[in-house]
């Protein structure tokens, strides 16, 4: 009987301990949430999100963090790489040893030619080259010693920048780091995603449609159709004929046009971007401090910082954002790819502006624009994105 009763009491401690933790992790903004095995700590609003029953759905914005930088570098987690089936170049891509000479010897071109032109410009304002005194054969001398010493600079500058380049820490490739720090902020309105394709008209032009069975047939039949579009279609090449228009000369006889067989043409995908409103009511200091701490770590994260020299800037932190669903992610919303924070607008209070007794506002009203940064494809489309 003893016995039952103190598995009895270890089991009733053991509840409360699991309930207590429970409590706090809901508090935390860590309830359940799948990344707490990374000790993600969130920064959440409202204080009930995920277990408020019209708070289900929420929105969780991750944070990565450049490897130069200089900021949280204590709290980085793992490193954060692009989809492999975007359509653009993967940052190990872009920094390949082949992109980084091409680049390398055109910077070190440009700066030979730029440094030799210096030199011929100060040669010439110093009066060291050619000169009123002097006889022809003096001065082409004179001329040509100039021209050497410039050459001689810009090829040696040249070859200092581009060995310089090669050599730069702040120029190596740099990526990305998933930090502790994260936000959790309810659905501000029905999610809504835009897919954009860029296509243009082009005219291939009669020529080529006069030419589509071949010369040779063409040719053979130069009293045909064919031939008679091609014959208009060389008289209305420029020069063609002089300045007679004779091609629009013969439409308005035969009442007839060329066709300029004209095709849509697939250029490119956009870029998509989001925008997102927020409201915030706090309705107490925990809830205000935790809206004062969202809105310095976006406008934190997404400016941009600087280089020991102050010659470079470091890019501005990225953001994975994902749709959640209680305690998983939602599966029936778009996924997003990694986004930039392009903008943000904070109105600090309402149509009337009233804040609490330490001075902190009663509402607070945020805008963010974010703009993903790869290029969608139909693999990637297939993964839900």
């Amino acid at each position: 009987m003893a016995t039952a009763t103190t598995l009895k009491s270890i089991r009733d401690d053991a509840i409360k301990e699991y309930q207590a933790r429970n409590s706090e992790l809901r508090e935390s903004g860590l309830y359940n949430l799948d990344q707490n095995k990374f000790n993600v700590k969130i920064t959440q609003y409202p204080s009930d999100l995920q277990t408020a029953p019209n708070l289900k759905h929420y929105i969780l914005f991750n944070i990565n963090i450049r490897g130069k930088s200089k900021f949280n570098q204590e709290k980085t987690q793992f490193e954060v790489k692009r989809n492999p089936d975007a359509a653009g170049l993967s940052v190990a891509q872009m920094a390949s040893p082949t992109i980084r000479t091409a680049t390398e010897a055109a910077a070190g071109a440009t700066a030979g030619i730029a440094v030799s032109s210096l030199f011929k410009g100060a040669a010439s304002a110093f009066g060291l080259s050619g000169g009123k005194n002097l006889t022809p054969v003096a001065a082409a001398s004179r001329q040509a010693t100039v021209n050497v010493v410039s050459n001689t600079a810009g090829i040696v500058a040249g070859g200092l920048v581009a060995g310089g380049l090669d050599t730069s820490e702040i120029l190596k490739a740099d990526t990305t780091f998933r930090i502790s720090d994260a936000i959790a902020l309810y659905v501000d309105g029905p999610p809504t995603v835009k897919y954009s394709m860029n296509y243009a008209n082009k005219e291939l032009g009669t020529l080529l449609g006069a030419l589509k069975d071949g010369i040779g047939e063409n040719l053979m039949n130069l009293g045909g159709e064919s031939g008679s579009a091609l014959g208009a279609s060389l008289a209305k090449l420029p020069g063609a004929f002089g300045a007679a228009d004779v091609s629009s000369a013969l439409g308005i006889s035969s009442g007839t046009a060329l066709n300029p067989f004209k095709e849509t043409v697939f250029e490119s995908v956009d870029f998509r971007s989001f925008a997102f409103k927020y409201k915030f009511y706090p309705k107490n200091k925990t809830e205000s401090d935790a809206v004062h701490k969202i809105i310095q770590t976006f406008k934190f994260h997404m400016h941009p910082e600087m280089s020991d020299g102050k010659l470079f800037f470091i890019y501005p932190s990225e953001f994975n954002i994902t749709y959640y669903f209680g305690n998983e992610k939602n599966p029936y919303f778009h996924k997003f790819t990694t986004c930039v924070l392009e903008s943000m607008d904070v109105t600090y209070g309402g149509e009337q502006f009233s804040s609490f007794r330490d001075g902190s506002p009663t509402e607070i009203n945020m805008s963010l624009t974010f703009r993903e940064l790869e290029v969608l494809t139909k693999s990637m489309i297939n993964q839900g994105f």
